[in-house]
């Protein structure tokens, strides 16, 4: 690992973060909010400017961001602050953000796919010798993949990550077949050697792409990555991976960097999906997230009244607290993991 791909990664990632807080600074002066602060990094400021009413300032932590607005945690109603804004436009605020970062993540996809002339869908073109699993009951030629064990199959990648989703080797895939929708029960499929290669034995079919097979398939890309992000909680949530699996800035920037010696394609995706993982993340009903923050804006929209902001400011400071220690311990174990490689 080189020190130019280091600095590239953690250039890359502290651009998701103000790409974030950007979305969040837009959204607040399309409201009419007054924007104080906008902080570029974290820690004390190593330089600042005043731009009208917003003090802009550089940071010496590369990492995070912040955009902080008047009345945010106050019960300030005065005109331009965030309490004044009506309740649609305080809500889109809080939002933006995360919208920003899918935004970036599909506009990255998005670029990367204009290159490509065809791609492989979905859709069986054959099977190599000796796969068990055809004919009218199982699979056939020309079916397309609708989904595998109620896992929704969008593009052909799809076919992997469902299967390897599932608990044992037989599956109930879904296909179109002949205009028609079928249902196969108990699908075995399981990786073998065909001609020298282990796989499952399905040849997919490939395709021309036009510019909207191009926009699409970017859509269903970003659609995954968001997809895989709620996988991964549910997974941390059941106690099916640990907490000890999780990367903090320090893990992520690693691989980032370790990801930009192999290929820069695959280290442009891998900055899409973790933008779009941003954008899950902080739209989860948390404190001290934007979806914390969120889930009090409906609570006020449903109760017809907010909740007092010194009340709802504790329970944001314990969040934020409790995230902070998380963090932590995330990031030591980024440094051990890192130790032990080295």
């Amino acid at each position: 690992m080189t020190i130019l791909t280091v600095i590239l990664a953690i250039v890359a990632f502290g651009c998701l973060i103000i790409v974030h807080e950007f979305g969040h600074f837009m959204a607040a002066k399309a409201a009419g909010v007054r924007v104080l602060e906008f902080w570029v990094g974290m820690g004390p400021a190593i330089a600042h400017h005043q731009f009208g009413e917003t003090d802009f300032k550089l940071c010496i932590l590369p990492f995070g961001g912040a955009c902080v607005m008047d009345g945010e945690d106050t019960d300030d109603a005065s005109p331009g602050t965030l309490s004044a804004a009506p309740i649609g436009w305080r809500a889109l605020i809080l939002a933006a953000g995360a919208l920003m970062n899918f935004l970036l993540g599909f506009l990255i996809v998005l670029v990367l796919m204009l290159p490509q002339t065809n791609s492989t869908v979905p859709v069986i073109d054959g099977f190599a010798e000796g796969f068990p699993s055809q004919g009218e009951s199982m699979l056939m030629e020309g079916d397309r993949i609708v989904s595998i064990d109620g896992y929704r199959v969008l593009l052909v990648s799809d076919v992997s990550t469902g299967l390897s989703l599932g608990e044992d080797t037989s599956y109930e895939i879904v296909v179109q077949r002949s205009g028609e929708t079928v249902t196969l029960h108990d699908v075995k499929l399981e990786p073998a050697e065909y001609d020298g290669v282990q796989r499952y034995g399905i040849d997919f079919t490939v395709v021309p792409l036009s510019l909207g097979d191009k926009i699409q398939n970017a859509v269903y890309r970003s659609y995954d990555y968001a997809r895989l992000v709620w996988i991964s909680l549910g997974q941390l949530l059941t106690g099916k991976v640990g907490i000890n699996q999780l990367s903090g800035p320090v893990g992520v920037t690693d691989v980032l960097a370790q990801t930009a010696q192999s290929s820069m394609v695959s280290f442009f995706l891998l900055i899409a999906f973790i933008s779009i993982n941003l954008g899950v993340m902080n739209l989860l009903p948390l404190p001290a997230l934007d979806g914390g923050r969120l889930l009090f804006v409906l609570i006020e929209l449903i109760a017809r009244k907010p909740v007092p902001r010194k009340y709802e400011g504790y329970i944001h400071f314990g969040g934020l607290a409790a995230l902070m220690l998380l963090m932590l311990y995330v990031t030591w174990q980024d440094i051990l993991r890192l130790m032990g490689a080295a």
